[in-house]
């Protein structure tokens, strides 16, 4: 006959106890005494937190019976501190101290360990996912003194000049001076794209609601007469509102593809008089 293998984390009853044990925990490390007077217990709560989501993942019966039994003595432990025992305060901070020396002990020891260990050369797949990353990193917010780029062409550049590209996504006009552009650019980009979809499909919800508006209307001229006020007035005003401001954007949009495209050709022309004047140097 083949026993049947228990593994606690399936079980209901099991994950019921533990959420209990670690709501009641976190309870009672709000029930200790005021940090000033022991800085220490500031810690308890991330160690709990830390503690549970380290063995939440045990599947063996004794080393979750060890780690339950691990936890109620500390509930009891905890339960006695709240209550003003300055021998179990005493201890709780023993406790910590020697966690957070172990634990310093620890990261001294991986440290050492991995400024022994030759590092591997990234892949240069992994070398441009990370650069990719450090890049988005470095781009995330605008640059303090980043100047509008309609204010081009600059009189004056180092090295080559770089024409701009004017760029259509989805009917967002902008333009790319160089790959990759910056997470501000793509963040912009993306929310103003979202904002128009989201237009968009008020739209069409509320052209569906007046096609069930009239019907209603229709219905209620044939029953109750023709009224001042109908189903499908509200409708026509946010359906024209959501319009305008739909035609608004895009009448924006067009203005300022139009005023980059100028900067393009101002870029072109630029470039083509410093390279005549570097032609006539040489």
């Amino acid at each position: 006959m083949i026993h049947k293998v228990y593994i606690p984390q399936r079980s209901s009853v099991h994950r019921f106890a533990c959420q209990a044990l670690y709501r009641a925990l976190l309870r009672q490390c709000g029930r200790l005494p005021s940090p000033s007077s022991t800085p220490e217990l500031h810690m308890c709560k991330p160690l709990i937190k830390q503690r549970f989501h380290k063995y939440k993942s045990l599947q063996s019966p004794s080393q979750t019976a060890n780690a339950l039994k691990a936890g109620y003595e500390a509930l009891d432990l905890l339960y006695s501190a709240s209550q003003g025992d300055h021998k179990a305060t005493s201890h709780i901070t023993n406790l910590l101290s020697e966690t957070n020396a172990a634990r310093q002990q620890q990261i001294e020891v991986q440290r050492a360990r991995s400024a022994r260990v030759p590092r591997k050369p990234l892949s240069k797949k992994e070398q441009k996912r990370k650069d990719a990353k450090e890049h988005e990193t470095r781009t995330l917010t605008r640059h303090p003194n980043a100047t509008s780029i309609l204010s081009r062409p600059r009189p004056v550049v180092k090295g080559k000049r770089r024409i701009p590209v004017l760029v259509n996504a989805r009917g967002i006009p902008f333009l790319r001076i160089k790959k990759p552009q910056p997470k501000f650019l793509s963040d912009v980009i993306r929310s103003r794209l979202g904002n128009r979809w989201k237009r968009i499909r008020r739209r069409q919800r509320l052209q569906a609601e007046l096609e069930m508006a009239k019907d209603e209307d229709h219905w209620d001229s044939l029953t109750m007469g023709r009224e001042r006020a109908t189903w499908g007035d509200e409708i026509k005003i946010s359906l024209m509102d959501v319009n305008e401001k739909i035609h608004e954007s895009d009448a924006r949009a067009k203005s300022l593809a139009q005023a980059m495209w100028e900067v393009v050709l101002a870029e072109r022309e630029m470039a083509a008089k410093e390279q005549e004047h570097q032609s006539a140097g040489k």
